[in-house]
């Protein structure tokens, strides 16, 4: 059954938001309970799954996504199951690859074999997760999409409070937690994929060829994206272990309410700009560079008048145990105002194309930030990495912009009119 355009708009701004919203909801309330190293834990372990999965999920859900409107459907059932013994055998070598790298692994992230181990089935299951829903908006199911994730919210709030207050006040309650939410949430996917006839048969290698063939060239981004997002937490671990880690992640976590504004914004206006800038008229661009900085006005206004309401509520947001972070909350706050910023000039190297320029400049990014959050760590604690991550996005910012302004020349210089291009 499909669902009207504008429904579904809303329907999936609902699901976001839920998703979204849970690791606020659980703030207050671990915080309050858990000491600073035991928040670090989870911190940790969260952080662990979102790398692995980046790595092992090989774009499967992508993959999907593609081949659901170019394939008969007994094809693609056959193709999803394929995708499904893929990312079995991938999270399989994950596993042998935690045992042959756990030293190295234990010093980086500070978690116990037991949690890495638990991340693995966590990154499978997510992964696994996220292919059913790329599935359900493939065939216009915002419903399930947001029926799964309200399944996912729900178990991961509720067991997460029982297991605290019901048994002990430790990381596990969450990781643990998280961990069967999500595969809830993947069974309960399977299940309708199974009965509408998206998955069938038994799984094979028929069509691992393809899959790999769309996944795999793009790893390179997704580790150079994935590393820039947690460069500086991964630096935290290393350099100041799980206690410090759950001090910067508490203010992380408040300056991420940004993102519930950023993100909705950037789905939305990247459509309008494409249609702005096929009218290829010069008023025109004139008319989108003057609403970008208002925009980027009105982020940077906002991001300062919620970076100040934060450091004021923080002590009733955040336990006693975690003040030493509340400095570092205006800094978070700039960190993800700069990420609106990029979302504000990124999407003209998608209207020319140029993603192979995207690349390039998150490769570039990752390599000189974890250098960047490196030093400013070593030289001034979690002050030094949360300057990091302001430094580190307002790179990607500048290289991006720059690119994009060769790529698409608009008339970023009210003196100068339109910069010179390269041919969009």
């Amino acid at each position: 059954m499909t669902t009207p355009v504008g429904r579904s708009v809303l329907v999936y701004g609902c699901a976001f938001a839920v998703a979204g919203a849970t690791p606020f909801v659980l703030l207050p309330f671990l915080t309050q309970r858990l000491a600073p190293a035991e928040f670090g834990v989870v911190a940790s372990f969260l952080m662990f799954v979102a790398l692995l999965a980046n790595l092992t999920g090989l774009s499967v859900h992508g993959f999907a996504s593609v081949r659901y409107f170019k394939e008969e459907r007994a094809t693609l059932a056959a193709m999803v199951a394929d995708a499904t013994a893929l990312l079995l055998i991938s999270h399989a070598l994950a596993a042998l690859g935690v045992l042959l790298l756990l030293p190295l692994l234990q010093r980086t992230l500070g978690l116990p074999l037991e949690q890495l181990l638990l991340g693995v089935a966590a990154a499978l299951v997510l992964n696994v997760n996220v292919l059913w829903l790329a599935l359900f908006q493939s065939s216009q199911q915002p419903l399930r999409y947001l029926k799964a994730r309200l399944l996912q919210a729900g178990l991961e709030i509720g067991l997460c409070v029982a297991l605290v207050l019901a048994v002990a006040a430790v990381a596990v309650a969450r990781t643990g937690s998280y961990a069967v939410a999500i595969a809830a949430s993947a069974v309960l996917g399977a299940w309708w994929c199974r009965r509408q006839g998206l998955v069938a048969g038994w799984p094979g290698r028929g069509h691992w060829r393809a899959l790999l063939r769309f996944g795999l060239p793009l790893l390179p981004h997704l580790v150079a994206g994935t590393a820039i997002v947690h460069l500086d937490r991964l630096v935290v671990s290393t350099q100041l272990g799980p206690q410090s880690l759950g001090l910067y992640m508490s203010a992380l976590q408040l300056g991420m309410v940004m993102v519930l504004l950023v993100e909705p914004l950037h789905k939305a206006l990247a459509p309008w700009l494409f249609a702005q800038l096929a009218k290829n008229d010069d008023a025109v661009r004139r008319m989108v560079v003057k609403r970008t900085y208002a925009l980027f006005a009105g982020l940077a206004a906002l991001g300062a008048v919620f970076a100040l309401a934060a450091v004021a509520a923080f002590d009733r947001l955040v336990g006693p145990a975690y003040l030493e972070a509340r400095a570092l909350v205006p800094w978070m706050v700039a960190g993800f105002v700069l990420q609106g910023l990029y979302y504000g000039v990124v999407n003209y190297l998608f209207y020319a194309e140029r993603t192979g320029r995207l690349s390039m400049a998150t490769g570039t990014a990752a390599v000189v930030g974890a250098a960047v959050a490196w030093t400013l760590t070593s030289a001034f604690g979690l002050t030094g990495a949360a300057m990091s991550f302001v430094v580190n996005n307002a790179m990607l910012l500048t290289l991006v912009w720059a690119m994009a302004a060769r790529a698409v020349p608009m008339p970023w210089w009210p003196w100068g009119g339109a910069r010179s291009s390269d041919g969009a």
